[in-house]
């Protein structure tokens, strides 16, 4: 079997080209920016990025099969995360951030600062596991994500991270993920990774929210970490965790 690819190589081609000067939710499937484009800011994301198998793959399909099943509108109703419009199996994530807007010439303070942290916060690779299915919607409940529900790992990597992200996001004025009153103990439960997405916020995507309907090929998946992306822009930057013990 060939190697895998270096996880940098993933990020050559982790976006779209843009074709329009302006915002326009026709190029996207109907889909709006939560934060506007205004021209000399720099859309900016933090997030742990996870690609999976074949079989990971598979059993993910299969799991958002049955939920197209028993979606009255099919495939109208729920839309994949898994592949691109051409096939071509999409990485998946789980975010430590907001969507941030960074001016051109904050761009290399925060990476360095974010770096700083992160490395601060000692975590080191780790793996979790799928808790719970459930829907979940963006900032303005414009578009609801069919996500996985993330469980709580060995060492709380996940909070440690959040924390070292957010505090970084506050010393550069930028809003706060999972925080709500100032403390991260609320991103408990919230972690999640999306496979799906939805426009539609009717009866049968809001009573959704608290589904457990995994299958057992998912519940069983490791989802496995050692790097932290960064991205600012089109350019996409990789902080490395420290090895396990």
């Amino acid at each position: 079997a060939l190697p895998a690819l270096p996880s940098s190589f993933h990020d050559l081609y982790s976006s779209t080209v843009r074709t329009s000067t302006r915002d326009d939710p026709s190029l996207h499937g109907g889909r709006q920016r939560v934060t506007p484009h205004v021209q000399g800011n720099w859309p900016t994301h933090v997030y742990l990025e996870w690609h999976p198998n074949a079989d990971e793959l598979e059993a993910l399909h299969e799991l958002l099969a049955k939920q197209r099943k028993d979606d009255a509108k099919g495939d109208r109703g729920v839309k994949s995360l898994l592949h691109s419009e051409l096939g071509v199996p999409l990485p998946l994530h789980i975010s430590l951030s907001r969507p941030l807007t960074l001016r051109t010439e904050l761009r290399t303070a925060y990476l360095d600062q974010l770096k700083s942290s992160i490395k601060a916060s000692g975590v080191r690779t780790f793996a979790t596991k799928a808790l719970n299915l459930r829907w979940h919607p963006n900032e303005m409940s414009t578009r609801w994500f069919l996500v996985l529900g993330l469980e709580k790992s060995t060492g709380n990597e996940l909070p440690k991270l959040l924390a070292a992200c957010n505090d970084v996001a506050a010393e550069f004025q930028q809003p706060l993920l999972y925080a709500e009153g100032g403390k991260e103990a609320a991103a408990e439960g919230k972690f999640h990774i999306s496979i799906g997405w939805s426009l539609d916020a009717d009866d049968y995507v809001c009573g959704a929210e608290n589904q457990s309907g995994l299958s057992d090929a998912v519940r069983d998946l490791e989802l496995a970490f050692s790097e932290v992306k960064v991205r600012i822009g089109q350019d996409v930057s990789t902080i490395p965790l420290g090895t396990a013990r």
